[in-house]
Order: C-alpha cells, then sequence, then structure tokens
C-alpha cells in the first residue's frame, strides 16, 4: 500500500505550520485606536492590546490566571478564565547555554560568553511622547531599544547580535521578511533569540514604576501554531516566573496566539511586546534593561556557567536586597533541564500522536468499518514489510 506512506508524507506536511498563513495580522498602531479590549465572563477588562485576537487563544495575567479567548466582535473579545497557572509557582531551572548545533558551523569554545540574539520583525515601531509618531519607516525607536538590551545583555557577560535590518513595510508580510534575519541569525548559535516590539494600547496597562522609575511593562508572545508550542510556552513560564521574582510587576502577561513568529525554527524565541506607542522611549528602554537582568538566572553568560554580571540596572552596585544577579547567574547551570527536555518530548509525542489518529480516520472513512481497517494493515505489515526488509528465510 504505497498510498499510505504517500497519505502519511502528506499528512505531516499538513500539520507542519505554515510560516506566512500563521502569522499574525498586522495591527493598528495609530494613536487612539487599533487596540483590542478582552472581557471576562463579568465584564471586567482583563487584557488590551494591539495583537490580532483569535479565539482560542490564550492570556496568562499578571497573577497567573489563565484565561482563553471565545469570541471576537471587532474590538472586543470576551473570554472566560478557565484555571490558575500552578506551574508558575514552581522554581525555575537553569536552561542549557549551547545552543541548537547548525550543520557546518563550528562550535564555539567553552568558555565563551553566550551570544543572544536581537532583531525587530516591525521596525517602524516608536513611542509617541518621545518621536512624535507611532511609527516612523526605516527608523523606528523600538530599534534604539533593543540596542539598551543589547547594552545591559554585554555588561552581564553576554555576546549580542542586535540586527537592525528592516522588514518595512509593516504589512501581513513583514513576518516572512524577518524569517530571513532570523534565519541568518540562527547560524551564531545564539542560546535565544529575540523579537522586540511595541504594542498598541492604553498608557495605564504598560505602564509602572520599579525602583522609583518610570518603567514600561512587557508583554510575552507566545505563537500556538508550532510543533514547539509547548517547550516555548514553558520557557515563557521560566521568563515570568524569574521577572516576577526580581521585578514583581515588570511582566504583565503571556498572551499564547495564533501564530508562529518564527518560533518553529527555534524553541528558544520570544517576541515581547515593550510597552505600548504611550510610554516614552526612556521608560521602555527601562523595561527592556530589567527583563535583561531576568536572563542570568535561566541562561548562564558563558557556556562554563560562570558569570560575569554588572550592577542590576537602576540601582547602584550596594542597592538591592535578596539574591543579586551575579549570585544568580552563577548558579545556573549549562546543562539541560528535565523540563525542558520533557517539553521536547511532549511536542514529538503529541506530533506522532496527530499522525497516527489523522491514518486511522482516513482509513476507517475509506472503508466503513474498523474490521476492515485491521485487514488493510494486516495486509500493509505483511507485503509491504515483506517488500521493504525482503522476504524471510524458512
Amino acid at each position: 500500500m504505497p498510498w499510505l506512506l504517500s497519505f502519511a508524507l502528506a499528512f505531516l506536511f499538513i500539520i507542519q505550520p505554515c510560516p506566512i498563513a500563521y502569522s499574525a495580522e498586522p495591527y493598528d498602531s495609530s494613536e487612539h485606536t487599533g487596540y483590542v479590549t478582552i472581557i471576562d465572563e463579568h465584564g471586567a477588562i482583563i487584557m488590551q492590546t494591539g495583537l490580532n485576537i483569535s479565539p482560542g487563544d490564550e492570556f496568562i495575567n499578571e497573577d497567573n490566571r489563565v484565561y482563553q479567548i471565545l469570541t471576537v466582535d471587532n474590538n472586543l473579545a470576551r473570554a472566560r478564565f478557565i484555571r490558575d497557572d500552578l506551574s508558575l509557582g514552581i522554581e525555575p531551572e537553569a536552561l542549557p547555554a549551547q545552543a541548537q548545533v547548525v550543520q557546518g558551523i563550528a562550535q564555539a569554545p567553552v568558555d565563551s560568553p553566550v551570544k543572544i540574539a536581537i532583531y525587530h520583525t516591525h521596525t517602524d515601531e516608536s513611542y509617541i511622547p518621545t518621536d512624535g509618531k507611532s511609527n516612523m519607516a526605516g527608523k523606528g525607536s523600538i530599534m534604539q531599544v533593543g540596542s539598551a538590551f543589547a547594552e545591559r545583555l554585554q555588561q552581564l557577560g553576554y555576546s549580542t547580535n542586535h540586527s537592525k535590518t528592516l522588514h518595512d513595510p509593516h504589512d501581513a508580510n513583514a513576518y516572512h521578511r524577518s524569517r530571513r534575519t532570523f534565519t541568518k541569525l540562527l547560524k551564531e548559535q545564539p542560546a535565544a533569540l529575540f523579537d522586540l516590539h511595541r504594542d498598541s494600547a492604553p498608557l495605564s496597562v504598560y505602564k509602572t514604576t520599579i525602583n522609583g522609575q518610570d518603567t514600561a511593562r512587557l508583554l510575552l508572545v507566545v505563537g500556538r501554531q508550532n510543533q514547539n508550542h509547548n517547550t516555548t510556552l514553558n520557557y515563557a513560564r521560566q521568563l515570568k516566573r524569574q521577572a516576577d521574582k526580581q521585578y514583581k510587576g515588570l511582566v504583565r502577561g503571556i498572551f499564547i496566539a495564533r501564530g508562529n513568529y518564527n518560533q518553529d525554527l527555534n524553541p528558544r524565541a520570544m517576541l515581547v511586546e515593550v510597552g505600548t506607542q504611550f510610554n516614552t522611549r526612556a521608560a521602555a528602554e527601562r523595561g527592556i534593561t530589567l527583563f535583561a537582568d531576568v536572563l542570568p538566572s535561566l541562561i548562564a553568560p558563558n557556556r562554563n556557567g560562570a558569570a560575569q554580571a554588572g550592577p542590576v540596572a537602576g540601582q547602584s552596585p550596594d542597592q538591592g536586597s535578596g539574591q543579586s544577579t551575579a549570585q544568580a547567574a552563577g548558579q545556573a547551570a549549562a546543562e539541560s533541564s528535565p523540563p525542558q527536555v520533557r517539553s521536547y518530548l511532549t511536542d514529538i509525542v503529541l506530533t506522532l500522536a496527530a499522525l497516527v489518529a489523522g491514518i486511522l480516520a482516513y482509513l476507517y472513512l475509506s472503508t466503513g468499518s474498523w474490521e476492515e481497517v485491521k485487514n488493510k494493515l494486516k495486509k500493509f505489515r505483511k507485503y509491504e514489510f515483506t517488500n521493504f526488509f525482503g522476504r524471510r528465510k524458512k
């Protein structure tokens, strides 16, 4: 039955997400419109964002309550509370500093700094109070926010590659264009990749004060249309958990959206919304700088696990309470954590289960009975495997 093998290959192709078809639509970043308000069963506002919202999307809020989007009607979406995300209360384990191996690329020395890659799919995004407008084609100040992120990471001992490749215009093909940039960045085997954006929403949902300074809050975005979904979601949980521990309120939540955001190419790729168009760029830079301080607790700056951290952003060297960034970085091991491995296995098992279920469903629909399905499978085992391996000797 060669058709069965053909069907299996076709089915695998179907369930592999297309990076273009599932990318989020571009959102309106105008000054006073362009965001969706999400309310719960009681009419309370749980989220406002310029991201494209679809039924089935989920939002883990600041308090780790999980909501699922039920309906979307223009700029109003309705959601229901489904559970508390208890996994966010578990202490994070260090992530491996070793990046994914790319064939043909030489491995970095063991004692070399870990590389972090930064890029921007929407390179026109800006901040109105600082720039006078929300979008500036070819020179969006989100790229300056990326530079502040890279500078702080370097102070912490990381090596960085901040790509300022332009992906304008701000349209549905922007993710297709940034995918090429992402692929180039992958060749350098970064331990993590960050696509920095600026959201479109009221100032109140992104404005906070940390260490006495005006700071833009962050939103982590995970695409649910890719085979790495579970692994990337666990990674986002670890980032939020550690951010909550060091700078409570910095991360406003995790949005699990219909899209892939290039995360199908690497499970440790994260889309980060840094403030809204109404934040100042200085506030956005402070927010992303504090976020950089979170990373050493999860990914050691050096491949041998050694820490090279400067003072915590926004504090003098002798300020701060509890565990310092340097101490946290020193505890980060360069070994694979069990939860990360389990996430990979879960993704693989779910893909295989979907394949088997699809084959069985196809056979049932084509034969009309489970008895015929069993007969076809017996014939497949008898003839196809015999032809493949050769007849057994008696």
